[in-house]
C-alpha cells in the first residue's frame, strides 16, 4: 500500500485511499489536496491521507441502521404479485390509398431561335485538384462530398470528376475558401 517514502504518486495515493487516481488528480487541480509535481507524476505528502477531500471521499458507505429490539417485529410483507406482461399490439395493415391519377407531361417550350439551350457544362467547373486547392479540403474530402451529393459537379467522359462553381456561394462551402 503505502510506501516508505514520505510522498506517493497518485496511482500509490489511490490504491492506499480507495479513490480513483483521475479524481485524485482533479482534487489536485481543484486545490482541495496538496502535491507537488516530480517530472510528470503528481507525488502527494503522505499527511494527506488525512485530508478533508480524502476523508469525504474515501469513507466506505454507512450500514444500514438496526431497528430498536424493544418494538415487537413487523410481520413480513407479502410478496407483491407479478404483474402481466403485456404483448405489444400487433400492427394494422395500412389502409389501401388509391393510386394518384398521372398526369400528363408537361410540353417543354423550345428555346428561341437566337438562345442557346443551357447545358450543365455551360457553367463554370473546376477539377478536384483545383477545388482543393481553392478551399480547404482535401483532395479526398471533394472527391467524398461530390460522391454524397454535398458538392454539385459532373463527370467529363473521360471519368474525371468536375466541381461546380456555384459550389462557392453556398455558406457552407463559401466558408472553405481561402482566402
Amino acid at each position: 500500500m503505502a510506501t516508505p517514502s514520505k510522498s506517493m504518486t497518485t496511482r500509490e495515493f489511490a490504491k492506499a485511499t480507495g479513490i480513483p487516481a483521475a479524481t485524485l488528480s482533479k482534487l489536485i487541480r481543484e486545490g482541495k489536496l496538496k502535491a507537488k509535481k516530480q517530472g510528470t507524476s503528481w507525488m502527494i505528502a503522505q499527511g494527506q491521507l488525512a485530508a478533508k477531500a480524502v476523508r469525504e471521499l474515501g469513507k466506505p458507505p454507512k450500514p444500514p441502521k438496526a431497528k430498536k429490539a424493544s418494538t415487537p417485529a413487523a410481520a413480513p410483507r407479502p410478496a407483491r404479485a407479478a404483474k402481466p406482461v403485456r404483448k405489444a399490439p400487433t400492427p394494422s395493415p395500412a389502409p389501401k390509398v388509391p393510386a394518384a391519377p398521372v398526369s400528363p407531361p408537361v410540353p417543354v417550350p423550345e428555346p428561341a431561335a437566337g438562345a442557346r439551350p443551357k447545358e450543365p457544362s455551360a457553367e463554370k467547373t473546376y477539377s478536384v485538384s483545383e477545388f482543393a486547392a481553392m478551399t480547404y479540403l482535401t483532395e479526398k474530402g471533394v472527391s467524398e462530398w461530390l460522391r454524397i451529393g454535398r458538392l454539385q459537379g459532373i463527370q467529363r467522359e473521360n471519368g474525371e470528376l468536375h466541381v461546380s462553381a456555384s459550389n462557392l456561394q453556398v455558406p457552407n462551402i463559401s466558408r472553405l475558401v481561402r482566402r
